[in-house]
């Protein structure tokens, strides 16, 4: 569910294209996104696809029934799709139709990370210090009120989805914050 869709009940295109990504995680892994545990730190699949993603690790989320009958550029393609589609923000996501060229290999991936619009807020100096203060040092994530209206944390999940200013941020958290 998109996390707009879970905190305020907003229910857009981009909702449905946050839903798409996560399908073809799904897809692509063979794994349901909700029951789903690579280890006790990571309940959805959507975790661990982050995870493995900043790791560079990406391809470790394919089907492993596949063993080497698929093509590797093809599942990297999908998954980082998969993951633009899944952004935290709805702004940042594609639309279907982006979603869908990229698929078609009609749009470079990186033409849309390129993009003037998406490219402002991804590289905004602020967004990413915070962010990476907080992914760095999650026991200082009760500051995070100062900067957020909004705190979305599922019980069961390693991260917590903060609103600031309309948009949404996934940030890692330890788990003795879902406490409070």
């Amino acid at each position: 569910m998109a996390p707009e869709y879970a905190m305020r009940g907003y229910l857009t295109d981009k909702a449905d294209v946050y839903s798409f990504g996560v399908v073809a995680l799904e897809i692509v892994s063979g794994k349901s996104n909700t029951n789903y545990r690579p280890n006790e730190e990571f309940v959805y699949l959507l975790d661990w696809a982050y995870v493995l993603q900043e790791r560079g690790n990406l391809l470790e989320l394919v089907d492993p029934d596949l063993g080497s009958e698929y093509s590797t550029k093809e599942a990297m393609v999908m998954l980082n799709v998969a993951l633009l589609c899944t952004n935290a923000s709805p702004t940042l996501r594609p639309t279907m139709s982006q979603a869908v060229s990229m698929l078609e290999g009609w749009t470079d991936i990186q033409d849309i990370l390129s993009d003037p619009g998406y490219s402002a807020y991804s590289s905004n100096s602020r967004y990413k210090s915070m962010r990476n203060h907080f992914w760095q040092n999650p026991s200082r994530s009760q500051s995070m009120s100062t900067y957020s209206s909004t705190m979305y944390a599922d019980a069961n999940s390693s991260h917590s989805l903060i609103e600031t200013e309309g948009s949404y941020h996934l940030v890692k958290v330890n788990s003795d914050m879902s406490d409070n």
